[in-house]
């Protein structure tokens, strides 16, 4: 049975355009700090690459929008 999961401490690249996901992966300085394809809008990101990709997307001209998950009581259960 497949079942939803969790994953805590995961840093998502999320883009309104699959183009501009694609022009990330192609940027060899942002693609080393980057995980799997999530999707056509999303990525994942390793955790200590974030502020470099901050950066990067800055002076690429990108505003990018960081956001940390709500804080508070992460129910869990256990298979």
């Amino acid at each position: 049975m497949n079942r939803p999961k969790l994953h805590e401490g995961v840093a998502l690249i999320e883009v309104d355009e699959p183009l501009m996901l694609t022009e990330i992966e192609s940027d060899a300085s942002l693609a080393v700090h980057l995980g799997e394809r999530l999707s056509q809008h999303c990525v994942a990101v390793r955790p200590e690459g974030i502020s470099d990709i901050v950066k990067r997307l800055q002076a690429l001209g990108h505003m990018p929008r960081v956001t940390d998950a709500p804080s508070g009581d992460h129910s869990r259960t256990e298979p």
